[in-house]
């Protein structure tokens, strides 16, 4: 059968907007942060990122984390025991700009191997845990909706004592 013609109802489309790439490109305020493989102990904060921005919030996109055994990872928004927001304490990591023609700089503080918060806190609400398999570099959140209002932090901790672990945390900023 030959179709001819054309119908007058034309299909509709929609589209999404794919907030990173925005920010990214237009703004020039897509970061990513990752620490350097190290040995940590069990229960070690393998990367801490701290939103300092006191005009926009970090939403994050994607965590990515590695370890050479499987472990329980828990992600989760730390508070100290008064409730208040974690000065973090560890090894600095520098975010990096995704759009490297704007050369910006995140409005955050990064430690890896952080020392500060504790999970056990009753004002510490973890947003995500499961377990990643060994040796692999393995999403455990990706478009999570997950926003880090000023003075907040994000926090990835893995439960087993492994020998080698790192995490990347790749997020953006927007206007509170």
């Amino acid at each position: 059968m030959a179709i001819t013609g054309r119908s007058i109802a034309q299909p509709e489309y929609t589209t999404q907007k794919n907030h990173l790439l925005h920010s990214s490109l237009v703004d020039g305020q897509a970061y990513v942060w990752a620490n350097a493989t190290y040995d940590p102990a069990a229960n070690d904060t393998i990367l801490l990122v701290k939103n300092t921005s006191t005009t926009q919030n970090l939403h994050i996109d994607q965590i990515w984390c590695h370890s050479d055994t499987t472990t329980v990872v828990r992600v989760h928004v730390p508070r100290d025991a008064a409730s208040a927001v974690v000065t973090p304490a560890g090894t600095a990591v520098t975010g990096v700009c995704l759009n490297f023609a704007k050369g910006n700089t995140a409005s955050a503080d990064a430690k890896a191997d952080e020392t500060d918060n504790d999970i056990s806190d009753a004002a510490t609400k973890i947003v995500w845990a499961g377990s990643i398999p060994a040796d692999n570099s393995t999403p455990v959140l990706i478009n999570s909706g997950l926003v880090i209002s000023s003075l907040e932090c994000v926090a990835v901790d893995y439960v087993a004592d492994v020998g080698e672990a790192y995490v990347t945390i790749i997020g953006h900023y927007e206007n509170s």
